[in-house]
Formats: C-alpha cells, sequence, structure tokens
C-alpha cells in the first residue's frame, strides 16, 4: 500500500513537470515572437514600414567605394500634419543597414527615430511628435549604421543638416 502511495505522489509530480515545461514552452515561443529586439540586446529592428525604393540617388562618390549617404534640401511641414512625408533612403548596394533619427538641436527634440532599414529600400511617410511651433530650424538628420550580418555591429554613420520650415 506505502508503495503504491509513492507511485502516485511520482506520477502527480512527473505530470507537474511536465506541465510546467510545456507552459513554459509555449509563454517563450508565443511571447518570444513579440519581442521588440532582434539586436543584441539593443531594441534594433528591421522596419515593417520600409518599401522598395527604385528611383535614381544622384552619385557624388565620385565612383569611390562605400557607405552611399544621401542628401536633403530645405523641408517643410505644417505644425499640425503630425505625418511627414519624405523618404529615408538606404541605397541599393550599401553593405548596411540605415537607421534614422531626426532632431532639432536647439530643442534636442526628436521628431522621428527609425527602425533599420535595408539597403534598397526606404520609408516615404512616417509620424512625427514634438513638432515645434512655427519658424525655421535646423535640422539634423541622423544616420546610423549597423552591419547586415546578426551581429549587427555599429559601423560610422553621417549627420546631414539642413533646414526644417515649420508652417
Amino acid at each position: 500500500m506505502q508503495n503504491r502511495g509513492n507511485t502516485k505522489k511520482a506520477v502527480f509530480a512527473a505530470v507537474g513537470i511536465g506541465l510546467a515545461v510545456i507552459l513554459a514552452l509555449s509563454f517563450l515561443l508565443f511571447h518570444g515572437k513579440d519581442a521588440p529586439d532582434n539586436g543584441n540586446g539593443r531594441g534594433l529592428v528591421v522596419s515593417a514600414d520600409a518599401s522598395d525604393w527604385d528611383k535614381n540617388l544622384e552619385d557624388r562618390s565620385g565612383e569611390a567605394s562605400g557607405i552611399k549617404i544621401p542628401g536633403y534640401g530645405e523641408l517643410t511641414i505644417g505644425k499640425d500634419a503630425g505625418e511627414f512625408q519624405m523618404s529615408l533612403v538606404n541605397p541599393e548596394g550599401n553593405p548596411c543597414y540605415f537607421k534614422y533619427t531626426l532632431e532639432i538641436p536647439e530643442t534636442s527634440e526628436v521628431l522621428y527615430d527609425s527602425d533599420l532599414i535595408e539597403p534598397g529600400k526606404a520609408i516615404t511617410k512616417f509620424a512625427v511628435e514634438n513638432l515645434p511651433e512655427k519658424g525655421d530650424y535646423d535640422l539634423y538628420i541622423n544616420i546610423s549604421t549597423y552591419s547586415l550580418d546578426d551581429s549587427l555591429e555599429s559601423m560610422n554613420g553621417a549627420q546631414v543638416k539642413t533646414i526644417l520650415h515649420v508652417v
């Protein structure tokens, strides 16, 4: 009789451990897919908003090899626009992802911070935050670059300075 009691306890313990393992694995499988970070703990993800970019950009590199950085002229946005229509491009053939951050240094406000953009793709419309009052402002378009492999190693970056007209 005592042997039967130990067997029941062992079966219940094994079933309980099995259920705990199944629950833990299920949690990891379903919630791990929604994790916002595939960039080694740095919050870097490839943008779902980027689309194929088939327009030609003027090449001022003189055929030099390296990362191609697009230039930007003056930009205008309505104070209440909430959405910006400009092309944040990663030119075809670049050996890296681009990550754009648009900021106004006078106010230390970040207007937009993109996810990673693959070579040959662009984000052409995005929501903006922290728009300043109407006026003209220096706008820094900061471009961070990351390797295309799984390490997403930081590479060199660039800063393009332009003028933002808020109307």
